[in-house]
C-alpha cells in the first residue's frame, strides 16, 4: 500500500500530512512521518524547500538521541526539479517573469550547494553542467517549460506544474516508468513520455488546482523588454483535461479530496495613479500608448504601486502611518536567507542631528521662561533595523514625496537582509535598500534616503556601510543624479563612475516634477 492510499499524521503535532502543502519525512525505524516544520532541528540539512530525499531517523529511534539524515542518491531530473522548486519559493526575485536561467541560476546553485544536494561520495564530473541542459530538454515539455517563445532565448526554464512538490513529481515519474515497463512486457504500443506522464497525472491527481500549468496561471501578458514594443493583453488560455482511460490497474489517488479549483477572473492592474497618467498626457515630452493601461512592467530599477488591498491603501494615507514605524523585539526569519535576523542592527546614542538640536533649543527657550532649573529630558537613541511590514506605508510615503509618485517597496520584504531602516522612537528618518542578484555577480542599490534635518550626521554613511557589508564578494551598482551631493558619499566608499546615463530619470519624473537633474551617473563598487 502506497503512502498516498491512507491518511498519515505527524508524529509530533498529530496533524495530517498533506502532499504538496504540508509534507513530511518518514522515519526508517518506527515508520512514522514527521512534518518538515516539526523536525527537532528546525529543517532538513541545507533547508531546501520541499526536500524530503533523505533516509531519516527520528530522535527517539536514533542511538545518539538526535535526528539523523542521510542524503539519498537522486537522478538529475529530481535534483533540477528540487532546485527550481526551491528557487521559485525562496528566491523569486531571481526569476525573469517566473523563469530561471539554467546556467546562472540552476547550475550556479548546484555548484554552490553540491555537498548539500548530493551524497558525500559523489564526485563532480567535468561536464556536469551539460547534463543539466540535456535533462531540461529531455523532460520538456511535460515536466519543464522553456522560455524560448517568450524571450527568444533557449536558456530560461521553469516547472510546468508549479503546485506539485518535487516528491510528488518524482512519484509520478516513477509510476510513468512502471507503466512503460508494463506496456513493453505486454508488447503493446508505448506512447511518448509526455503522453504517458499526462496519462499518469490524470489518474493519480484529481484536484484541478494541482493540474494547472505554469503557462495557464502565470503568463497572462507576453511583454517585451522594450517599452515601445508592448503588445496587447492576451486572455488567459484555459484548457480542460479529458478523463484518462488507461491500462493502469487499481490506480491509487495522490489526492483524495478533489476540491473545486479557484478559477477567479484576473483583471489587469493599473501600474500608475490617475494623476500621473493625466500629467503624462499633458506633458509634451511624453506619449502614452494605448496599451500602457493594464500592463505591469517588471524592471529591477523600477518600483510601482501595486497594492491590491484597499485597507492597506487607506491606512497608508493616514498621517500617523505615513511617518511612523515600529521595532520588533524578537528575531524574525528572513524569507531570502532563511536565517533569523536580530531586531536591531545598531543603536546610536551619540549622534545629535540638526532637527533634534532645533527641538532642544525650542524646549529650552520656552521652558526656561517659567523654570530656571529646567533640564531637557533624556534623548532617545537612533535605531538601525531591518525592514518590517509596518515600515512599508511610511517608506512608500517618503519615496512618493521625495522621489517620484507610484513607488512601492513591498517587494523589499522578500529580502530584508539587504535593507536598513533608521528610526528615532517611531519616526522613520532614513532607509536604504539593496536589490540582490540583479546579475550573477552584482547587487543594485535602489534607494538611499535621509530626512532633511537629519543629514550630515553619519546616518546615511552607516546605512551605505551596512549594505556594503551584506554584499561581500559581489559588485554593487547604483544610479545617482548628477547634481546629487550623495555622489561624494559614495565615492568615499570606493564607488567609481562608469558612465553617464542621459535622461535616466526621464521615465520616472513627470515633466518638471522637481528640480533634480534627469541625467544620472552609473557607479560601481568593485569587489
Amino acid at each position: 500500500m502506497s503512502l498516498f492510499d491512507q491518511k498519515t499524521v505527524c508524529k509530533y503535532c498529530v496533524e495530517e500530512i498533506k502532499p504538496c502543502k504540508d509534507e513530511g519525512i518518514q522515519c526508517l525505524e518506527c515508520n512514522q512521518t514527521v512534518h518538515l516544520r516539526c523536525l527537532k532541528r528546525g529543517s532538513v540539512p541545507g533547508g531546501l524547500h520541499g526536500d524530503v530525499f533523505f533516509t531519516y531517523k527520528c530522535a527517539e529511534c536514533s542511538a545518539s538521541g538526535v535526528e539523523v539524515f542521510i542524503r539519498n542518491k537522486a537522478s538529475w531530473m529530481q535534483i533540477i526539479v528540487l532546485v527550481l522548486y526551491h528557487l521559485r519559493e525562496k528566491r523569486p526575485g531571481l526569476a525573469r517573469r517566473g523563469f530561471f536561467h539554467w546556467r546562472h541560476h540552476v547550475a550556479s546553485f548546484i555548484d554552490k550547494n553540491w555537498d548539500i544536494i548530493f551524497p558525500p561520495d559523489t564526485k563532480m564530473k567535468k561536464k556536469w553542467r551539460g547534463t543539466i541542459a540535456g535533462t531540461l530538454s529531455h523532460f520538456s515539455p511535460f515536466i519543464f517549460v522553456s522560455g524560448t517563445s517568450i524571450f527568444n532565448e533557449p536558456a530560461w526554464w521553469t516547472l510546468k506544474y508549479t503546485s506539485l512538490s518535487p516528491y510528488v513529481i518524482t512519484q509520478l515519474h516513477a509510476e510513468m516508468i512502471n507503466e512503460k515497463g508494463v506496456l513493453k512486457s505486454k508488447k503493446l504500443k508505448v506512447p511518448s513520455d509526455a503522453e504517458l506522464f499526462h496519462k499518469v497525472l490524470g489518474v493519480y491527481v484529481e484536484d484541478e488546482e494541482y493540474l494547472q500549468t505554469f503557462i495557464v496561471n502565470t503568463i497572462q501578458v507576453d511583454i517585451k523588454d522594450d517599452y515601445d514594443k508592448v503588445p496587447a493583453v492576451r486572455k488567459p488560455v484555459r484548457t480542460k483535461r479529458k478523463g484518462c482511460s488507461s491500462s493502469l490497474n487499481n490506480p491509487r489517488k495522490l489526492f483524495k479530496d478533489g476540491s473545486a479549483s479557484l478559477d477567479l477572473p484576473i483583471k489587469p492592474l493599473r501600474t500608475e495613479p490617475e494623476e500621473k497618467v493625466q500629467s503624462q498626457i499633458n506633458c509634451p515630452k511624453k506619449e502614452v500608448t494605448e496599451n500602457a493601461e493594464g500592463i505591469k512592467l517588471y524592471d529591477p530599477f523600477c518600483h510601482y504601486n501595486t497594492s491590491l488591498n484597499k485597507l492597506a491603501y487607506l491606512r497608508g494615507t493616514s498621517l500617523y502611518t505615513k511617518i511612523t514605524g515600529g521595532i520588533r523585539r524578537e528575531p524574525f526569519l528572513s524569507p531570502y536567507s532563511e536565517i533569523y535576523l536580530k531586531p536591531y542592527i545598531r543603536r546610536d546614542t551619540e549622534v545629535f542631528p540638526a532637527w533634534l538640536k532645533l527641538m532642544a533649543e525650542i524646549q529650552l527657550t520656552v521652558n526656561t521662561k517659567y523654570d530656571d532649573d529646567y533640564e531637557l529630558p533624556p534623548r532617545a537613541p537612533i535605531d538601525y533595523t531591518y525592514v518590517q511590514p509596518e515600515h512599508i506605508p511610511a517608506i512608500n510615503s517618503l519615496c512618493n514625496q521625495f522621489f517620484w509618485p507610484g513607488i512601492d517597496l513591498t517587494d523589499s520584504l522578500k529580502y530584508p537582509d539587504f535593507s536598513c531602516v533608521v528610526l528615532y522612537k517611531r519616526l522613520i528618518v532614513g532607509f536604504a535598500f539593496l536589490v540582490p542578484d540583479v546579475s550573477y555577480t552584482e547587487n543594485y542599490m535602489s534607494f538611499c534616503f535621509t530626512r532633511p534635518g537629519w543629514r550630515n550626521c553619519g546616518i546615511g554613511r552607516f546605512m551605505v556601510y551596512h549594505l556594503i557589508q551584506t554584499s561581500l564578494g559581489k559588485d554593487i551598482t547604483l544610479h545617482v543624479s548628477i547634481n546629487n551631493p550623495a555622489l561624494f558619499l559614495y565615492q568615499k566608499f570606493g564607488f567609481k563612475v562608469e558612465k553617464v546615463v542621459l535622461d535616466f530619470y526621464d521615465k520616472y519624473l513627470i515633466c518638471d516634477y522637481n528640480d533634480k537633474s534627469k541625467h544620472a551617473f552609473f557607479c560601481r563598487l568593485e569587489r
